[in-house]
């Protein structure tokens, strides 16, 4: 799962810890242990374009998760 912005990250993983925690980690969804990476939200990204470098490196993380998992 791929969450995008605080509020769906929040949301999902049941805290209210700030993006700047939330993301850069794997995090895991439920017991089921589903995998979830946290990124910014495309509004901020258009808000805070210095920060667009930083989703690219979660994306790049993310398809590195993908690959290993086959």
């Amino acid at each position: 799962i791929l969450a995008l912005g605080r509020v769906s990250a929040q949301y999902l993983l049941k805290t209210d810890l700030p993006m700047r925690t939330l993301r850069g980690q794997r995090h895991y969804y439920t017991d089921d242990k589903i995998p979830l990476l946290v990124t910014y939200h495309p509004a901020y990204l258009l808000r805070s374009p210095k920060e667009k470098a930083k989703a690219f490196a979660d994306l790049l993380k993310l398809k590195h998760d993908l690959d290993e998992m086959g």
